[in-house]
């Protein structure tokens, strides 16, 4: 089994600090006479993951844990079929304020495995009201002293395959791969966007949702340009057509 060395936590830092929110480029799509599913055009097949997909499967998983920060699609592929476990690493609160990942595993029918989501903070936190800036933001940060040790409990075995998840794959995620990988864990991941990624493009039931893919036009919708989704859009602005920014802009505490 490949490992990742010490020699090789530098590179993944700077892959996570270089990240952007972006789909596999359009460029690298190539035409595969396979059929469409759930909206998504058959040419972009080649860089998304697909249950029955079986080259782009056995692809990723010759490239892991080497390639050492997988997007949201590789990583549902390392999840799905190669035996790879989510680590969250959010605070409680994140969980119960923004989102968790899925937690029904009798629910995710194109799922293969035993391996499940785990959730072991890095650093706990509280949203709190912030008054000055006037909306709620994470307040009274404090580092889990004990977060190795929950991880070595939860994962005893240090060949275990491990993927990494923050909110948004930056900060805690870097910290997160550091400390395991110091502490001998030899196949671990990072997920590139973090859990907002993730959630923006696999549902409760790790089904795709419906982007990227085509957009409806919405005529009644009473705004200036032809509607996408109801929202008013106009034309020029489909190819944009995005959630809210999906960093965290929270400036989180070292954790050591």
């Amino acid at each position: 089994m490949a490992t990742i060395a010490s020699a090789n936590v530098a590179p993944q830092r700077a892959a996570l600090r270089a990240t952007k929110a972006i789909a596999p480029s359009r460029a690298a799509f190539v035409a595969k006479p396979q059929r469409a599913k759930r909206g998504i055009n058959v040419q972009a097949r080649a860089a998304l993951y697909f249950a029955d997909d079986v080259e782009y499967i056995q692809q990723i998983g010759a490239e892991y844990p080497d390639k050492g920060i997988a997007n949201w699609e590789e990583a549902r592929c390392l999840f799905s079929d190669h035996g790879y476990h989510v680590l969250d690493i959010r605070c409680d609160d994140e969980l119960d304020v923004i989102g968790n990942f899925p937690r029904d595993q009798s629910a995710a029918t194109e799922h293969r495995g035993t391996n499940w989501f785990h959730h072991i903070p890095i650093i706990n936190a509280q949203y709190r009201y912030d008054s000055e800036a006037g909306k709620k933001l994470m307040k009274n940060q404090e580092p889990n002293r004990a977060f190795l040790d929950q991880v070595q409990s939860k994962f005893p075995d240090k060949n275990t395959r491990i993927i990494i998840s923050c909110s948004d794959g930056r900060n805690r995620a870097i910290q997160a791969l550091e400390a395991l990988d110091e502490a001998g864990y030899v196949n671990i991941v990072g997920l590139r966007g973090g859990y907002n990624m993730w959630n923006r493009t696999w549902d409760a039931k790790l089904r795709r949702r419906n982007l990227p893919g085509g957009f409806q036009e919405e005529w009644q919708h009473g705004a200036d340009g032809c509607g996408v989704h109801a929202t008013g859009a106009s034309f020029q602005n489909q190819d944009a057509f995005q959630y809210a920014d999906w960093k965290d802009e929270t400036d989180w505490i070292d954790w050591r």
